[in-house]
């Protein structure tokens, strides 16, 4: 057994006697505390979920892209247009594989677009909080580095 066998068996252990323990006094684990204990056993569950822009002013901008999750599943880079250009140019965004190992370690990540006239925009990802998951997006769990399943 490797040592990444190894850890992923013994916190896998882990999580059980944290569910289990925690179970049998009749209380349910938080959901960040789950999503905690899946990330060390090696699987996360994402969503399809808005890109979002951000103002200069650091303030909420308008969705500008659905990030789904078969894309990070498939790990290759997935550009982009920006929600407004300028004179018919577009301000443009990749999600690279950066983005996406940073997604499946539930990281917000956040992306800078291409300039036009002179100036650039600012957008995140937010894997984590429900306000930016695309309406109606069904659960993934994803292990990580490997395989999927729909949950």
């Amino acid at each position: 057994m490797d040592r990444r066998e190894f850890l992923r068996v013994m916190l896998g252990g882990v999580a059980g006697v944290a569910v289990g323990t925690l179970s049998a006094c009749g209380k349910e684990l938080p959901e960040a505390l789950k999503q905690t204990l899946r990330l060390a056993t090696g699987t996360v569950t994402l969503y399809d979920t808005n890109a979002m822009a951000l103002y200069f002013d650091g303030g909420l901008g308008p969705k500008t892209g659905i990030i789904r999750v078969a894309a990070i599943i498939e790990n290759k880079p997935v550009p982009f247009k920006f929600w407004h250009g300028h004179g018919g140019k577009d301000h443009q965004f990749t999600v690279l594989p950066e983005h996406f190992a940073g997604l499946k370690q539930l990281k917000r990540v956040t992306i800078e677009t291409s300039a036009v006239d002179g100036h650039s925009h600012k957008l995140f990802i937010d894997p984590v909080n429900p306000k930016y998951r695309v309406a109606g997006a069904q659960p993934v769990i994803v292990t990580v580095g490997e395989s999927t399943t729909r949950g």
